[in-house]
């Protein structure tokens, strides 16, 4: 596996005359995303296209680097108190909007207030759901107060939708902010033509000198893979967020252009509807998932590029513990299902999503799962009706159609917690976090809760080992793959990537 390929790039001609070093040139950039954007607001969002494409406008106290380790934003310092109760962060000095208001502690405070009420009913409100108060006790240092222990919540803070609107924007707007973003980041929002493009702007007030280094960014909405590989080829593009693993010979061996790949975080699972009569049966999860050939999986859908899960979390995720595999053994499957009354099968219906991999995901999975007998009817969505149908306010757990949700979640906080409580917690129950399978059991709602309750990393270590093991041996989920993080781009442009939990940065974007 090739990490980051890296080009050496040569000095520079301009207008005749050798330089000493590579010049930087101001241009336009233009990015092909593979999904539309659903709004531009990430504390009311589920997507990392849409963090993807806010976090060059929209900056957090608290970023990752590529590797996932925490780095100063708009906070320069950050310290918790040992019972996890008290959270204090000192803010960078001089930071402007772009509607020209200052960035202070009284606008953290108004961003975490918003994310702490939850009446909102926003779609990131659940990070906040354990903030007890916010104080400023100057204009440069915000605290944050709990109402109970919760040990991750430096990485919380950190994840892609705690960023910092302004409070200006946030009551002029109002929700409407998520077409009308404003925030403190190298590039300030110009236009969004929905299912078209998004453009964002050079910001000459950025706090960090120098920066940005390119004039604008055009994000065009591109759902089949071999467009979005086609632009990059025809310079109609210069990075692709989200390269299909079949399409990346075909950009490595054109010497213009280069394959970026880190390993991801992000675990790919069908969630199997609990509210169904058939997934009531353990049985009948557990045939589920040895049915399925998990390393086939990962050929068919990302050319090899990815590992076959082996927990309910991926490797690179903080606390991770290794449970034993579930190899594909249809003898056994098939006897399970004979145990549990459906020697003959029974109908089902998938949903996912309808760009090129997930049609693929569908259509794998739908003959995998025929070698058992069940007949499923794959129903691929376009990213926002997906949205509407699964996480939309009237959405009712007891009367969800579908009985397999396809999909994938990162923690993007880097920490345990942020995968195992959405995913399955019962206080994750879909539509509030990402709970889709509908799962509920005590001892993996305790132990989540025990890991939170402390700051110490050895006792949050073995309650989320708890968790783990229960998880896995329930299997409300068939685990599918963690797939590499694969991007491509220009070779020449720098500071643009994949990160391993599905977002992009943009923010240091240049050409060499």
């Amino acid at each position: 596996m090739t990490l980051f390929k890296r080009t050496a790039l040569g000095a520079a001609l301009m207008a005749g005359t050798m330089l000493s070093a590579p010049a930087v040139m101001a241009a336009d950039l233009a990015i092909a995303m593979d999904q539309i954007f659903q709004r531009m607001d990430p504390h009311n969002t589920n997507y990392n296209v849409d963090y993807s494409g806010a976090n060059g406008m929209l900056e957090r106290l608290i970023g990752f680097d590529q590797n996932m380790q925490l780095v100063p934003q708009l906070a320069t310092s950050w310290e918790g108190s040992d019972d996890a109760l008290t959270f204090t962060f000192h803010l960078r000095e001089g930071v402007k909007f772009h509607d020209g208001t200052d960035f202070n502690a009284a606008a953290v405070k108004a961003n975490f207030d918003r994310l702490a009420d939850q009446s909102q009913n926003l779609a990131k409100n659940s990070l906040f759901k354990v903030v007890e108060s916010v104080d400023t006790p100057d204009d440069l240092t915000v605290v944050l107060h709990l109402k109970e222990p919760f040990g991750a919540m430096i990485n919380t803070v950190a994840h892609p939708s705690v960023v910092i609107h302004s409070p200006k924007a946030l009551e002029e707007f109002g929700k409407d902010v998520e077409k009308n973003p404003v925030g403190t980041g190298p590039f300030r929002f110009k236009e969004w033509v929905p299912g078209e493009r998004m453009v964002v702007e050079k910001f000459d007030g950025y706090w960090d000198e120098g920066w940005p280094k390119v004039d604008s960014v055009t994000f065009y909405p591109v759902g089949e893979s071999a467009t979005r590989t086609s632009m990059l080829l025809s310079d109609e593009v210069q990075f692709v967020h989200i390269l299909p693993a079949e399409l990346a010979e075909r950009v490595a061996s054109n010497d213009a252009y280069e394959v970026l790949e880190v390993p991801g975080i992000t675990v790919w699972t069908a969630s199997m509807n609990m509210f169904k009569e058939h997934f009531k049966d353990p049985r009948v999860r557990r045939a589920f998932n040895l049915a399925v050939d998990q390393q086939a999986f990962i050929d068919v859908v990302y050319s090899g590029h990815g590992i076959v899960p082996d927990s309910a979390i991926a490797p690179d995720t903080r606390f991770y513990e290794k449970q034993t595999p579930l190899e594909t053994d249809l003898e056994e499957a098939r006897r399970l299902m004979k145990e549990a009354g459906y020697e003959n099968g029974f109908d089902i219906t998938i949903w996912g999503i309808n760009n090129s991999t997930g049609v693929r995901m569908l259509q794998f999975l739908k003959q995998q799962l025929s070698q058992i007998k069940v007949n499923a009817t794959i129903v691929p969505m376009e990213g926002a009706t997906r949205s509407e149908k699964v996480f939309g306010a009237n959405v009712v757990p007891e009367k969800v159609e579908y009985d397999m949700l396809m999909g994938g979640w990162s923690p993007s906080t880097g920490d345990a917690d942020w995968h195992l409580r959405p995913v399955y917690a019962t206080e994750g129950w879909i539509p509030k976090i990402y709970n889709a399978a509908f799962y509920s059991n005590e001892i993996v709602d305790g132990a989540i809760q025990d890991a939170l309750n402390t700051a110490d990393p050895e006792k949050r270590r073995e309650a989320y080992s708890i968790a783990q093991k229960q998880i896995w041996e329930d299997a409300p989920v068939i685990w599918l793959a963690i797939e590499n993080k694969m991007a491509a781009r220009k070779k020449g442009l720098t500071g643009v990537f994949q990160m391993p939990d599905g977002t992009m940065q943009y923010s240091r974007a240049a050409f060499e």
